[in-house]
């Protein structure tokens, strides 16, 4: 009986610990979504203020044009004057991946501009987030536009 009851109590203390870890990687993932959005709403609305303490200062911004941004200076510069011009922008997260105090997301990032000629794109883009001093901060994006395989302008130069 005793040992009935030991296996019992070792039962019930695991499945308690493996719901506790899987609550608090739920609580992380809400965090880092939670970090993302405010970095891209002060992204959309071009407000340098506010994105200023959004990014560490050795982040990375590749853009799909392949134009980058490579540290926090130059992203918040960016976010300043006429090269300013973004209607909607926006990443639709459909994978987060949490590796301790870094987590990278994977998802539909969605560009509209403004004025004249109108840019739109939908792209996927790869994003990495690191947690310091107990804040959850944007590090770096990679975004690319899919295309098949067999339409890569490069990959027909080659042949």
């Amino acid at each position: 009986m005793k040992q009935l009851l030991a296996c019992f109590t070792i039962a019930a203390v695991t499945v308690t610990s493996a719901l506790t870890i899987a609550q608090a990687q739920e609580t992380v993932k809400e965090e880092v979504l939670a970090a993302q959005k405010r970095f891209y709403q002060a992204y959309e609305s071009c407000d340098a203020e506010a994105m200023e303490p959004l990014v560490t200062d050795d982040m990375m911004y590749l853009h799909s044009t392949g134009g980058l941004q490579s540290n926090k200076t130059e992203l918040v510069e960016s976010l300043t004057g006429p090269d300013c011009f973004i209607e909607v922008l926006r990443v639709d997260v459909d994978s987060v991946r949490i590796y301790g105090d870094a987590a990278v997301l994977f998802g539909d990032l969605h560009f509209k501009g403004k004025g004249t000629p109108k840019v739109k794109a939908k792209l996927r883009a790869s994003q990495v987030f690191v947690k310091q001093d107990g804040r959850w901060l944007f590090a770096s994006n990679s975004s690319m536009e899919p295309v098949p395989l067999d339409t890569s302008i490069r990959l027909a130069e080659q042949q």
